[in-house]
């Protein structure tokens, strides 16, 4: 099997360079750095290390940059072909499974002294300031209830806004925990020790039938529709991997103004594959991001960012 399985990934990335049978690991050089490079036949490092056992790749140089990890899946959808693929599903190992799938079993519990907002009233203990934090920012009753925003009066995380997050079956799977009182001696988030590239933030609220928006942080998650926060500027393998098996419709990655260039290095990354043509890109104007439009325009700010969505010409790639 283990032949079969490096003839597969030979066809589409030359040679191997190194190869250990009895771990299932293998080295190729990356095609991503030698594209970088301009050196088409391979750059001779051998930075491109897959193990086939647990079907899952890495490059030791560009991998952070570049996204250049995770499933095998990706990496025959992205320098591959449908044949490659085809061939690599049917003698891929049994035990494969999709990066970070059932990988932690860390139970994920609200915080003590948690609360929805949406069923306390003006009795509650500081609840009149968790509301005058999330008014000024814009945040309108409906999205209180609908994403359950909740506050803290006591514990660990007394004094904090609360957004939870629930995986495809209804499983809390993370949450927000947002210092929102006037000191600013207190760590502003205080979250799960949850390992963030292993789940999907409120996966039970994506519709993979619709058009998604790649946001950076919850707070821009919760104003721009059918949208899904990476917790930062990069994508995990995982939110990478649920994308090319699942989505059907346009991508928009829409991150905040001063990351212009990582959101051309997205759009670039996931316009392969079956996902090709369906990428699109949206800017915000100078100093702004999704949670900040919103809170100076409202949902007519939102809407009239979202419809400066496009494609990228050839010339704004490189």
């Amino acid at each position: 099997m283990s032949l079969l399985l490096v003839d597969n990934l030979e066809s589409f990335l030359g040679e191997s360079k190194k190869h250990n049978e009895d771990s299932g690991q293998i080295s190729f050089d990356c095609p991503t750095c030698s594209y970088e490079k301009d050196m088409p036949e391979g750059d001779g490092k051998g930075n491109l290390e897959i193990n086939y056992n647990r079907s899952v790749f890495n490059c030791w140089s560009c991998g952070e940059r570049n996204h250049m990890s995770g499933p095998v899946t990706k990496l025959i959808k992205k320098y591959g072909n449908p044949k490659i693929l085809r061939d690599y599903l049917l003698i891929k190992p049994e035990a494969d499974t999709m990066v970070g799938k059932d990988s932690t079993n860390i139970v994920v519990e609200l915080p003590e002294g948690y609360k929805k907002l949406s069923e306390c009233t003006s009795k509650d203990f500081k609840y009149d300031l968790a509301m005058t934090y999330l008014r000024e920012r814009g945040i309108t009753d409906d999205i209180i209830k609908e994403f359950e925003i909740g506050y803290t009066f006591k514990g660990k995380h007394f004094n904090r806004i609360i957004i939870p997050s629930y995986d495809s079956e209804g499983k809390l799977n993370y949450f927000i925990a947002r210092w929102f009182a006037k000191e600013h001696n207190k760590l502003k988030y205080l979250n799960p020790d949850v390992e963030k590239k292993e789940m999907i933030f409120n996966e039970a609220k994506i519709n993979w039938d619709a058009t998604i928006y790649l946001v950076e942080g919850v707070t821009d998650h919760i104003v721009v529709p059918n949208s899904i926060p990476m917790l930062g500027k990069y994508m995990s393998p995982l939110l990478m991997e649920m994308l090319y098996e699942k989505a059907t419709c346009n991508i928009v990655v829409l991150l905040d103004d001063d990351a212009k260039s990582d959101a051309i290095n997205l759009y670039k990354e996931l316009n392969f594959g079956d996902l090709y043509d369906r990428i699109r890109i949206c800017i915000p104007p100078e100093d702004h991001d999704p949670s900040k439009m919103f809170e100076e325009f409202g949902a007519k700010g939102i809407i009239a960012m979202l419809r400066t969505t496009r494609k990228l010409n050839t010339d704004e790639l490189y």
